[in-house]
């Protein structure tokens, strides 16, 4: 017995928290482990308390080597154990028996103290107790938990068994059966193996086609020839006369498609790319006057530039040999003014060039409002090395609108591990959309100091004033 009074004296004490709202007790927990107890609005609280009185997250208990250190704010009251005697906390700042802080008053705690936090409606009752040993898990009884042979769905589980059966009784089946195998070639007689080594006959190679590259007239001349003997004959004088007849025809007929060829090819070169641009005079019938002459601003695009074609390669049938030269005679040269189809303007001058003002960006920030553990000055400090792509951002807009001035109030949250989430625009008094989603997507990849006691939430003011 002495030994185990020893080991329950030895062993660390709890703290017990109880909440009450509205004289209805609201939260109790044990709290087992020496961790940071923090009340307030914010989900992110142990004790997430939905009061007015409270800030949105206030450390109430910060645990430390010694022991648990309380943080009064102002607007609180409590009355502390203290040994034998209860003291208000109103008595312990008279006898400088509490420490204060930056934001509150600091009381060490022992393990024997303990109290009730008075703030607005709510009530927090602490104190110190010995842990009591831990709660079994929870079982229900065996009748209502059932069991395995319960569980099963029988029907299901019997066809599934036969299918089971089945299957191996065939697999063994089919394991067992003696199947003929394939004869070795050795075993084969001997003429089968002739037969099966046998090789087939190679086919005769086939026959490849010329391709015929004469033209048709040869064709023509070629057909004329073999058909030639198959004529009934004839004394050989005629057969000879007729025969020049026909070779002077046909050298007529070559020499007029030649000339009609010629010509046509001569034509196609003219209305062909760039000479056909380059070809006309300002009072003459050239290609710009075809193109561009007056009366034709409206002519459709595809008819006004018919026949104008690109650069092409010049084949053996597009030749232009024994072309002759022209006849004799001079020109000069045209001007810029001549291909264009008519003179300068008249009466055009150019006017002076008008000044610009230049309209200076002006971008200034007030003090920031944060609320969370982190110094308001950083936070300011940080946003002021970040302000020229702010000031981008108004610049962009100041050059459409000379005159455009404002505030803008962006609230943002920092996450603890220094990122931005959560950017909204709470006041806006310029009124131009871009520059606020410029500030906005600027903001969301800046990185901030990390926060020692979780999200910082933080609303800060930018000036915009445009000067000449």
């Amino acid at each position: 017995m002495a030994t185990q009074a020893a080991e329950g004296a030895a062993k660390p004490r709890i703290l017990r928290i109880g909440i009450i709202q509205g004289g209805r007790i609201v939260e109790e927990r044990l709290v087992r482990k020496r961790e940071n107890i923090s009340v307030g609005q914010s989900a992110k609280n142990m004790f997430v308390v939905p009061s007015d009185a409270l800030p949105r997250t206030w450390m109430l208990f910060e645990a430390g080597p010694k022991g648990y250190m309380a943080h009064f704010a102002d607007g609180m009251d409590a009355r502390i154990a203290v040994g034998q005697e209860i003291i208000s906390l109103a008595q312990l700042k008279q006898n400088g028996k509490i420490q204060k802080s930056g934001q509150g008053w600091d009381l060490p705690l022992d393990e024997r103290a303990r109290g009730k936090i008075t703030v607005g409606d709510l009530t927090i009752l602490f104190q110190f107790v010995t842990p009591p040993p831990p709660q079994p898990r929870p079982q229900l009884p065996a009748s209502v938990r059932g069991s395995l042979s319960g569980d099963l769905d029988w029907f299901f589980t019997s066809i599934a068994s036969a299918s089971f059966v089945v299957h191996l009784c065939m697999i063994i089946y089919l394991r067992s059966v003696d199947w003929p195998k394939k004869p070795d070639i050795e075993e084969i007689p001997d003429r089968f193996v002739q037969m099966v080594v046998k090789k087939k006959p190679e086919p005769p190679p086939e026959e490849v086609k010329k391709v015929d590259d004469t033209k048709p007239e040869e064709k023509k001349e070629e057909i004329v020839k073999k058909e030639a003997p198959k004529k009934p004959t004839e004394s050989a004088e005629p057969k000879k006369a007729l025969t020049e007849a026909e070779k002077q025809k046909i050298a007529e007929e070559r020499a007029r498609a030649e000339a009609e060829r010629r010509a046509k090819i001569a034509e196609q070169v003219q209305n062909t790319g760039i000479l056909k641009l380059l070809g006309a005079r300002a009072d003459g019938e050239g290609a710009i006057a075809d193109v561009l002459g007056k009366g034709d601003v409206d002519r459709d695009q595809e008819k006004a530039f018919e026949g104008v074609g690109g650069l092409s390669v010049a084949t053996g049938d597009d030749s232009l040999r024994g072309v002759k030269a022209g006849a004799g005679g001079s020109g000069k040269v045209a001007s810029i003014s001549g291909l264009r189809g008519g003179g300068s303007i008249e009466g055009a001058s150019t006017g002076s060039v008008g000044g610009e003002k230049s309209v200076k960006a002006v971008v200034s920030s007030a003090a920031p409002s944060v609320d969370g553990e982190l110094d308001p000055s950083v936070v300011a400090k940080e946003v002021k090395l970040r302000l020229g792509a702010v000031k981008v951002c108004y610049e962009k807009s100041l050059k459409r609108n000379p005159s455009l001035s404002g505030k803008i109030v962006v609230f943002w949250t920092i996450t603890p591990e220094g990122t931005v989430t959560g950017i909204t625009i709470e006041q806006d008094t310029m009124g131009d959309s871009e520059v606020a989603q410029c500030i906005k997507k600027n903001i969301q990849n800046w990185r901030f100091t990390r926060p020692s006691g979780g999200s910082v939430e933080v609303s800060f003011p930018f000036v915009f004033q445009a000067s000449s």
